[in-house]
C-alpha cells in the first residue's frame, strides 16, 4: 500500500469516527499521530496533506471555485461568538489555518512550508491543528451533502 493510501486510510477513518460520534477513538488516533517528536512526524505530514485537499476542494465548492483575484478569509470565533485574533493562537494551529488558506489560493510552496510548521511544533499545539483541520472536513462534506456537490471521491465511503 502506498504512502498517498494510507494517509487517505487514516484520514477517512477520522472523519468516519467523528461523524459517528466516536470522540474517544478520534482523540486516541489523533494523540497516536502527533505523539511523536518532529522528526518523526511524517505520517501525519501526509494525513494533514489529504484532510487540508480535501477540506480545501469541498470549501472551494461552497463558494464556487477559484476566480482570478478572489480570496477566501477565515472567520475564526470562539464558541461563545467572540473574533479569535490569529495571532493569539498556538503556533502549530496558526501555521494550520494558513496552510487551508495558502492551499485554497492555490500557493502549494507556501501550504508545504505551513505544514513544516506545525510538524515541527509541540504535540498540544499539533493535536488542536489536526482537530481543527478533521472539522472543517467534516463541516464541509456535510454542506456538500446537503447541496448535491460532490465530496473527493476517496472520502465517497465514509459514514452519513
Amino acid at each position: 500500500m502506498d504512502i498517498q493510501t494510507q494517509a487517505r486510510g487514516t484520514a477517512r477513518q477520522l472523519v468516519n469516527l467523528t461523524r459517528t460520534g466516536d470522540l474517544d477513538t478520534v482523540s486516541l488516533i489523533v494523540r497516536l499521530l502527533t505523539a511523536p517528536s518532529p522528526p518523526d512526524r511524517d505520517p501525519l505530514r501526509h494525513v494533514l496533506v489529504e484532510l487540508l485537499d480535501a477540506a480545501t476542494a469541498m470549501v472551494l465548492r461552497q463558494i464556487g471555485g477559484t476566480e482570478q483575484g478572489c480570496s477566501i478569509i477565515l472567520d475564526l470565533r470562539k464558541v461563545d461568538g467572540s473574533i479569535v485574533d490569529i495571532d493569539q493562537l498556538r503556533p502549530e494551529v496558526r501555521a494550520v489555518v494558513r496552510a487551508l488558506l495558502a492551499q485554497a489560493h492555490q500557493h502549494p510552496e507556501d501550504t508545504a512550508a505551513q505544514i513544516s510548521l506545525a510538524l515541527a511544533g509541540e504535540s498540544a499545539g499539533l493535536t488542536d491543528g489536526l482537530t481543527l483541520v478533521l472539522m472543517w472536513t467534516v463541516s464541509a462534506m456535510i454542506w456538500c451533502e446537503e447541496h448535491g456537490e460532490p465530496a473527493p471521491s476517496w472520502l465517497a465511503t465514509t459514514a452519513a
